[in-house]
């Protein structure tokens, strides 16, 4: 993923380079609170903390691949801005909340810990993949020293948010100084590894083992928690946290009443992945329906089946068997993004293999996906050898249509790490042909994910072909199409609904 570098405002810093050597100048991003006297001392550093954040997220290109010594300069003096700001009241107002103070100076601190906690793995990547950050052994270990003796420091955001990201770190193990997106780990169970393992006082570790569970539960299936909820009983000494953690883990099971039926379509490795499946209601499986498969986002690493579930109950009640499918991903299973194309020619096969027990139409199979999971469904479209990827049903794994939303077209060398097969092979860029199912595909100008110059040459590529492609770009939306305007989601319903009655899924 290229990301496209913009010039730093003069007003802020201003790079100067002298021999190799870069010499900053940081000028301060507010003005003092006491001359915006309606202002209280939270909201000028709520607004400063934004603004800087909004500063290192746009030029986080030229920030973070500068060797460690000018990147320290950088987030010393936006740390030194802030802290200022938060001084100054304490100087020149009479009454003035020292506690309130002390939290804020602890928030600056670990905002800041953050952005260094951030460096080595944002320098790989800025360095495509092939140089790491010159940076001691120690150096996470060294930026967080000393801060998990304190049980009080749980209640601050910034705390938790950087401590969290301390945890992925380890999380990776003899990758951590590498890019985290692509690390082929079991890194859910790394974690929970080092949250058990952490030199700190027990209530910290009790607090950050149910956070474990309580935040990730929403991010991973359920079955990802097992080794952890069999050890957080035993790990946890604070009893509400156990507690916590149990009525977590079995929501988690709780959830997936909403399917109709949940059914293994593929064991691999003795992993069990799961079709949920949602029918029509009164399904008379004798009078044969289209099938609308869903595939979820998550980068191939993180994602569960229920986040489609809203769309799976739209779909059922439009007339469609709606399945949504768990596959292999990075950070449950230490797979690449091969693994998840695997488990997705399978679910496709298998439910052409079983459309008499599901009651589906087996030359009426839709896949639909968003992100990660739309690369999926639009892959299984072009792979014409499923035997490359360890499939080998008699039945097709090729949907009869396909809709994408904020799809990755290119993720030719997107597997880094222990990978020994060329990644064109499920690049779809690189798999056009002349036969491809009919496509439906909507993606953001703005895409900050998944690059919109990726959609254009895959929409230029196949437009030279005789593949029904339909797509539509939406200036100012990003990857999750957030603040779509009225207009737009019509079109995008509007869209949806020809493309479902011209192919045949969706009765007059």
């Amino acid at each position: 993923m290229n990301f496209k570098y913009l010039t730093f405002p003069i007003a802020l810093i201003q790079f100067t380079l002298v021999l190799g050597q870069t010499d900053l100048q940081i000028k301060p991003t507010s003005s003092s609170p006491l001359a915006e006297q309606k202002q209280s001392l939270r909201e000028s550093f709520s607004n400063l903390i934004r603004k800087n954040d909004s500063f290192v997220t746009d030029n986080r290109g030229k920030i973070f691949s500068q060797e460690l010594e000018p990147f320290n300069l950088v987030i010393d003096s936006l740390e030194q801005t802030v802290q200022k700001l938060v001084k100054s009241y304490e100087e020149h107002t009479e009454e003035i909340d020292t506690q309130l103070i002390d939290s804020l100076l602890t928030e600056t601190k670990f905002i800041h810990k953050r952005y260094r906690l951030l460096y080595p793995n944002n320098y790989h990547r800025f360095a495509d993949f092939q140089k790491n950050a010159t940076v001691s052994k120690d150096y996470f270990e060294h930026v967080m020293k000393g801060s998990f003796d304190n049980p009080s420091l749980v209640q601050f955001k910034a705390y938790k948010r950087c401590v969290n990201y301390y945890f992925d770190i380890l999380s990776a193990g003899k990758y951590k100084f590498s890019h985290l997106e692509y690390v082929p780990l079991k890194r859910l169970d790394n974690r929970y590894n080092a949250i058990v393992e952490l030199d700190a006082h027990q209530s910290v570790k009790d607090f950050f083992i149910k956070e474990h569970f309580t935040s990730n539960i929403w991010t991973y299936r359920v079955e990802a928690f097992d080794y952890a909820f069999a050890k957080a009983v035993e790990d946890v000494k604070n009893p509400a946290y156990v507690k916590e953690i149990q009525d977590t883990y079995q929501m988690g099971k709780d959830r997936r009443k909403d399917a109709s039926e949940i059914k293994v379509y593929k064991t691999v490795n003795g992993i069990t992945l799961n079709a949920h499946i949602f029918y029509p209601e009164n399904h008379d499986k004798s009078q044969t329906k289209p099938a609308h498969l869903f595939f979820n986002g998550g980068g191939w690493a993180i994602g569960l089946p229920e986040w489609s579930y809203g769309v799976c109950k739209s779909a059922a009640e439009e007339g469609r068997v709606a399945i949504a499918f768990d596959y292999r991903q990075r950070n449950i299973h230490g797979t690449d993004v091969k693994a998840s194309v695997s488990d997705a020619l399978a679910a496709i096969a298998w439910v052409r293999e079983n459309a008499n027990e599901l009651g589906i139409d087996p030359k009426k199979v839709l896949a639909d996906g968003f992100s990660a999971g739309a690369h999926l469904a639009l892959v299984s479209g072009m792979i014409e050898t499923p035997e490359d990827f360890g499939v080998t049903s008699e039945y097709s794994s090729r949907p009869d249509a396909i809709i994408l939303m904020s799809c990755p077209y290119n993720i030719a060398g997107r597997d880094v790490y222990d990978i020994n097969y060329d990644t064109k092979t499920i690049s779809p860029l690189y798999l056009i042909d002349k036969n491809l199912p009919p496509i439906l595909s909507f993606h953001g100008e703005d895409d900050d994910i998944v690059e919109f110059s990726g959609f254009e040459k895959f929409r230029d590529a196949i437009k030279n072909t005789k593949n029904s492609f339909t797509s539509r770009s939406y200036a100012g939306m990003g990857h999750f199409f957030r603040g779509s305007a009225q207009k737009d989601l019509e079109e995008r319903r509007r869209l949806t609904e020809e493309f479902l009655l011209k192919n045949g899924f969706k009765l007059e």
